[in-house]
């Protein structure tokens, strides 16, 4: 892409299960970026794992970007000049690509069986060395078969890109074995409908999580191969991990569920501050940062490329200056849907002693719940601060 070109970034969740805490993040780096640039925001849905997409899992992606604040310019909900946004109704599109390369040389159909691949991976392993697909159906493909997938040839050679968090990348093309496109099931795969959608959609950065990042090489040479023109540049932001350092992942860590953050009453703010600090270094000693201040502040260069544990005091702690940040009305109002059982002046007279001891707004219910639990309640002017005080 020309450098003088506008900016255009996207994120391509799959909805194949609950919208996470990676989700987010990697929402928001591509948010601040556009932001700053001027630049469009757009939402892509990666949803060609027919046999895991679910469309109620597409709303939760929607409900918690929105509630975030990270609304998109572009995307399946909203339209835009690059339609349709969501890659099952791209499918076309795909497999014309596939045909094309095929027809251009630079890719073949492999009719191999699954026991086929497995000896030959089996056979590497006996021989000690790294495994790559032997082209046998390149070079001699079986008769009689009419089952088969698309395997991209690859050229090799230096594969090399501009990573904003990391620099310069090599990567070495004669180690990369020829990798299929195109699926038995005429689906595509991650590796080629991922760069082809970026392309046409005229994405001038991808921004993105660190586990794509050996991706790259691939995409790079499909969109060399194509004749695209190749992004600006990429920027593979550090994987967010569990406290004991493991990738944080919607399989294994259901608390990442971003549902689950709004339920225990974290604010979308502070969430958006605490994840902009997971990974990214101000250069200073401030800590609370409003959206609009991250647009103004955040670059690449302090994004550490290591990943990042996530610390939930700390998240508690911003949560909790928020909170403290709010007029008494403010807090009341947002405090309500948690308690819905006390009246409005009676949460009104509770706020000031709670506000100064909420790390999250669902604690509420904790200090409050003797109000409809004791069948004789205290009045609430004298006795609430007392009470508020002893739910410590």
């Amino acid at each position: 892409m020309a450098v003088s070109d506008p900016v255009r970034v996207r994120i391509a969740p799959s909805p194949t299960g609950f919208a996470h805490l990676g989700t987010a993040s990697t929402a928001l780096y591509n948010v601040l970026f556009a932001r700053q640039r001027g630049g469009t925001f757009t939402l892509r849905i990666d949803d060609t794992d027919m046999e895991r997409n679910r469309p109620e899992y597409e709303q939760l992606i929607y409900e918690s970007l929105r509630w975030l604040g990270l609304d998109w310019d572009e995307g399946p909900d909203k339209g835009g000049p690059y339609e349709p946004y969501r890659q099952s109704e791209r499918l076309d599109t795909y497999r014309e690509e596939a045909a094309r390369l095929i027809k251009d040389g630079r890719a073949y159909r492999c009719y191999c069986t699954t026991e086929e691949l497995e000896a030959e991976r089996k056979q590497a392993q006996l021989e000690k060395r790294a495994y790559k697909y032997s082209r046998r159906c390149l070079n001699n493909p079986p008769e009689g078969r009419t089952v088969f997938a698309v395997r991209f040839k690859v050229p090799g050679g230096d594969i090399k890109f501009r990573d904003m968090v990391r620099g310069e990348m090599h990567f070495d093309g004669d180690l990369i074995g020829d990798f299929i496109i195109i699926k038995s099931d005429t689906y595509p795969t991650y590796q080629f409908a991922s760069p082809v959608d970026d392309a046409l959609m005229k994405m001038t950065h991808v921004i993105r999580g660190e586990e794509h990042l050996s991706n790259t090489p691939y995409q790079l040479m499909l969109i060399d191969a194509l004749g695209y023109e190749r992004p600006e540049a990429y920027a593979h932001m550090p994987l967010i991990l569990a406290q004991d350092g493991s990738k944080l992942s919607k399989r294994k860590h259901p608390e990442s569920n971003l549902a689950l953050f709004r339920e225990q009453g974290y604010m979308p703010e502070a969430l958006i501050n605490y994840l902009a600090l997971l990974g990214w270094n101000p250069g200073t000693e401030q800590e609370i940062f409003t959206i609009e201040q991250l647009v103004g502040a955040f670059t690449f260069e302090r994004v550490q490329h290591a990943g990042a544990r996530f610390d939930w005091e700390k998240l508690n702690w911003i949560n909790g200056e928020y909170i403290r940040a709010l007029s008494d009305e403010e807090l009341a109002r947002r405090i309500k849907p948690f308690v819905p059982q006390v009246d409005e002046s009676t949460l009104q007279r509770a706020v000031p002693a709670l506000k100064t001891r909420l790390h999250k707004l669902a604690q509420a219910v904790d200090y409050l719940d003797y109000l409809w639990t004791d069948p004789h309640p205290p009045a609430i002017d004298g006795e609430v601060a007392p009470r508020v005080g002893m739910a410590i």
